[in-house]
């Protein structure tokens, strides 16, 4: 028998994403979580939420705050109620992809620049946690370009971007990573990447990220790590490490592959 998407969404451990020690009304952080989950396809069209008493006891609210927030996804037009059979998403989900075709990663990567603005967080040469510093083989006190940034693009926050790049020092004015890409930055000082390796993941937001992204704690994000690699001799050495998280809300990682 199989598990209807809201028995595996709907969880106790869940509850730590609606708290009262958060500074949005419950209600609001009950419905926030709720409208993510539609929104990128967690839940799908027909699919039926727990009921309010459900709702209320899952995540330790009360049924006012938990018909409230079911209220706020009505209104919007994303789920409806009918008297003795539930109420069920009607939200059809349809990604909504920035514009990257995949001629190649690098490729890609320019691509998204171009259509979208940055805004830079962090920019200075500094000392990475253990593992990253374990993956470029680093010496104790050794230290790396560190860069953070966050992608804006219609008004919408669609992905942070957290950076670390060996043989490079930061730039003068951060402001050159507003319109383009880190690369061009690297190609002017004389990196060139020959290997990319990619891992795309899932993971929640936590507080900090949620911030930036202006989401709910805990909301789902896409988790792209990318390393690269530049030929150094007759061996690669790994150049770069990034790791970026996606709104999916607002961003499709959408990759195409053809069969030589």
């Amino acid at each position: 028998m199989s598990t209807s998407p809201s028995a595996t969404l709907f969880t106790r451990n869940l509850r730590r994403h609606v708290s009262a020690d958060l500074p949005a009304p419950l209600y609001h952080q009950l419905y926030s979580l709720i409208k993510t989950y539609i929104i990128d396809g967690s839940l799908h069209f027909g699919d039926k939420l727990p009921s309010e008493l459900e709702l209320a006891d899952l995540f330790d609210v009360s049924r006012i705050t938990a018909k409230r927030a079911v209220n706020e996804l009505a209104a919007e037009q994303l789920v409806e109620r009918a008297r003795g059979k539930g109420t069920h998403v009607i939200y059809k989900y349809s990604p909504k992809p920035v514009k990257a075709p995949m001629v190649g990663v690098l490729q890609e990567i320019e691509s998204i620049a171009e259509s979208s603005t940055a805004a830079v967080l962090e920019c200075a040469m500094a000392k990475p946690p253990q593992s990253i510093a374990a993956d470029f083989g680093l010496k104790r006190g050794d230290t790396l370009f560190h860069l953070t940034r966050i992608r804006e693009r219609g008004g919408g926050v669609f992905a942070y971007l957290d950076s670390w790049t060996a043989g490079i020092n930061a730039p003068a004015n951060s402001d050159i990573f507003i319109h383009q890409s880190r690369h061009h930055y690297y190609r002017d000082n004389g990196i060139h990447i020959s290997h990319i390796t990619q891992v795309v993941g899932a993971i929640a937001a936590s507080p900090m990220i949620a911030k930036h992204l202006d989401i709910a704690v805990g909301a789902p994000l896409l988790s792209l790590i990318r390393r690269s690699f530049r030929q150094n001799g007759d061996q690669e050495e790994l150049v770069d490490y990034i790791k970026v998280l996606y709104n999916p809300e607002l961003f499709q990682y959408q990759m195409e592959h053809k069969l030589e």
